[in-house]
Order: C-alpha cells, then structure tokens, then sequence
C-alpha cells in the first residue's frame, strides 16, 4: 500500500478497483452494470488504486468496506485513471485512516440520467468482475 506520508498524484495508466457489494451491480456471466459506477448517495465514486498495493492488500480493503457496509462482497471491477477522466470528472486521491489507497471520482453532473450516461461509460471501459476469494456471484 501507498505511504500515507507519501501519497502521489494518480496517474492516468494507474487502476482502480471498485468494489461490488450488491447482486444488481453485475451479471451472472461477471458483466458489470451502471449501478457499479453510480455515485449514490455520494456526489464522488469511491475507488482503491492498485498502486503499490498487492492482491491481498486490495481484496483486504474491500472486505473491510463490505464488512463496514454490513454487505457481502462479491468482487470488484478494474478500471484505468484514463477512463475516469470523462466529461468533467476527475479522480482525486484521498487516502482514509485504514486505506492509503482510497480516491474519489469527482464532478459528477446533478442529474440522475446524465450520471446514468457516464456510468455506462465507465461500464464499458471497465474490467469483466474479478470474483472475489471465497465468494459466490449468487
């Protein structure tokens, strides 16, 4: 993980996990849905950044948020900084007390529909669900 004194500007080749905490953010064939990337009831999107983080590392924060939440986890999806970078949004590092990793995808427009656009674009551009370890997609 990232030096908490030390946490640098993300760059646009760097990745991002987002965490599935819910059964309507993805397909049974792994296929992400727009719910992943809706930013609700936030105005940001939460992401971890791979960077210098290793697999344990990353699975490690999303079972402490899915823990947090009182969900289970069911996986994440990857995406690339660059692929965030649409529109008006940008991604912001803010690190938090238990993860150095943590950033926020910001500028998300007011209305539900134009978030819904831009969600399907992140969608897109973002990795097939990486099941989580010991998890069910049921």
């Amino acid at each position: 993980m990232l030096d908490f004194g030390c946490v640098p500007q993300i760059e646009d080749s760097e990745l991002l996990a987002r965490y599935a905490t819910q059964s309507g953010q993805f397909r049974k064939d792994g296929s992400v849905k727009q719910d992943l990337f809706m930013p609700h009831p936030r105005k940001e999107l939460s992401v971890t950044r791979h960077r210098e983080a290793t697999e344990t590392e990353i699975w490690t924060v999303g079972y402490d948020i899915s823990g947090a939440m009182g969900r289970k986890l069911y996986g994440r999806a990857d995406i690339r900084a660059s692929d965030c970078r649409i529109n008006k949004l940008r991604v912001v590092e803010k690190p938090l007390t238990n993860n150095a990793n943590h950033a926020d995808i910001e500028g998300w427009p007011d209305e539900k529909a134009d978030k819904k656009i831009i969600a399907l674009k992140l969608t897109a551009s973002a990795s097939q669900l990486v099941k989580a370890p010991d998890s069910s997609l049921d």
